[in-house]
């Protein structure tokens, strides 16, 4: 007997059946604990027949040697139902595991048609299903930000085990994983009796629909990118067909063009073309806007180094990872903008010379960078001020009496009146009308008054001349 087994006479007092499969039953083990592994524990007792024929004790071994590194070891415990120890007879002949107990957050609790409250783990088949019917089942409906947050913590355990623990999960199906919705959402793997180490390649029966390409009964590295690109597709687009989709273009109206790219390279033939459950963790993350580490500033350019107080100044930034990015400063209120789209400028108006502090920001941490000094230069002002008048006194001037202008002009000229000849008479005669005429009388305007003396009356020289007697009109002429 290694360090990785226990002996079934020292499980104690087994508890309630809490499950059965095809392979095991499940049950408590109310009375035995493991000072290495927190938490209560069930016993999985294989059926006969089906236990694992080389044991599980490399797999286990896998676990102890992250107790130097208790972060993984905690992420390992968290992420999945780990095996702990496997139970022996006297023979040595494997009979079962000891596991950790899926936390309560995974439980469902559904009523029978006895009328009981029964529970069950909440299995991944759940997600698969249409919504309305969800909800009639009494099951929940995860919210697409829920279902985001679920795909991107099953590619960053599948992500773990690849990379940290060198391992593939091997059968990855809609039971061998459960998932919680709330405050936390997140999935746990579960049945991790098929894991095998990347370089092996174990031959082991898939479950039905989630064959890989390269045959029904090939379970290593590149057949877990293919599972997980199946469950991503099948998690997002629920309906109800989806536990048997394969389709990349069903999930179109809900990836964008980074995620359709990713998800048809997963579903490919090629293995050697799937990406890697890291690409779908960091994908995924970027989705639902958190970060994969501490923000960068790789750019901070002011448009000016010179500028009026009270002009506006603009800074241009390209970040990434960043939450947030903000500008402080000397005589500037402090503006911070979005820094999810990775570039983009913000606008002051600084009030005295100096260096501006650029920062960004996410949950992770944040990094500042200074600008080069900006110059704050004041505008003369031009406002009205009022200024006292002197006093001015003015002489007393005495009125002056000018000359009448009448006494020094000259008489204006006065003449007699000139006779008409006598012809004009006769002119006058021979152009009368032939019909009266009545006469329009003409409207002279008002001469302006006159300043000064009186002129002369000229009416008597424009009048018509008067008439001059004949003495020889008076005389009678007698032939």
């Amino acid at each position: 007997m290694t360090g990785t087994d226990v002996a079934a006479g020292q499980l104690g007092r087994r508890g309630a059946k809490l499950g059965s499969g095809g392979q095991a039953h499940i049950h408590e083990l109310p009375e035995f604990s493991l000072p290495d592994v927190p938490g209560p524990l069930v016993y999985k007792q294989y059926k006969p027949g089906k236990a694992p024929k080389h044991g599980m004790g490399a797999i286990i071994n896998l676990r102890s040697r992250l107790a130097s590194e208790p972060a993984k070891l905690a992420r390992l415990d968290i992420a999945t139902t780990w095996p702990v120890r496997q139970v022996v007879d006297d023979d040595g002949a494997v009979l079962g595991l000891i596991l950790r107990r899926i936390p309560e957050s995974f439980i469902e609790h559904v009523r029978l048609p006895s009328g009981d409250v029964g529970i069950k783990p909440r299995e991944a088949q759940f997600l698969f299903i249409p919504p309305d019917r969800a909800l009639r089942l009494g099951t929940p409906a995860p919210s697409p930000a829920e279902r985001l947050t679920v795909c991107r913590d099953f590619a960053a355990t599948l992500a773990f085990l690849h990379g940290e623990l060198g391992v593939a999960f091997g059968d990855v199906n809609a039971r061998n994983a459960v998932f919680r919705l709330g405050a936390d959402p997140t999935v746990m793997f579960v049945d991790c009796d098929a894991v095998r180490k990347v370089s092996e390649v174990a031959r082991q029966l898939n479950a039905p629909d989630w064959e890989p390409p390269e045959g029904p009964d090939v379970l290593n590295r590149a057949t877990d990118l293919y599972k997980l690109g199946l469950f991503v597709l099948r998690c997002l687009t629920p309906g109800p067909f989806s536990s048997v989709n394969r389709d990349p273009g069903e999930a179109d109206a809900v990836l964008d063009a980074a995620g359709r790219t990713l998800l048809a390279a997963a579903l490919q033939d090629d293995p050697a073309g799937r990406p890697s459950a890291g690409d779908w963790e960091r994908y995924l993350r970027h989705a639902l806007g958190e970060p994969l580490g501490p923000p960068t500033l790789d750019r901070v350019a002011p448009d000016r180094t010179i500028v009026a107080a009270g002009e506006p100044l603009t800074i241009s930034w390209t970040a990434g990872e960043a939450a947030t990015v903000e500008a402080t400063g000397a005589g500037i209120a402090a503006t911070s903008v979005p820094g999810t789209a990775g570039t983009g400028t913000i606008a002051l108006r600084p009030a005295r010379t100096g260096r501006i502090a650029v920062t960004a920001r996410n949950r992770l941490g944040s990094v500042t960078v200074l600008t080069e000094p900006v110059a704050v230069f004041d505008v003369p002002s031009f406002d009205d001020l009022p200024v006292l008048m002197p006093r001015l006194d003015l002489p007393r001037l005495a009125p002056a009496q000018l000359p009448a202008v009448g006494r020094v002009l000259p008489e204006f000229p006065r003449g007699a009146p000139v006779p008409l000849p006598p012809m004009a008479h006769a002119v006058a005669a021979w152009t009368e009308p032939d019909f009266p005429v009545t006469p329009v009388p003409v409207v002279l305007p008002v001469p302006p008054p006159v300043l000064g003396p009186v002129p002369p009356d000229l009416t008597t020289f424009f009048a018509a001349p008067a008439a001059v007697e004949d003495p020889a009109a008076d005389q009678e002429v007698h032939p």
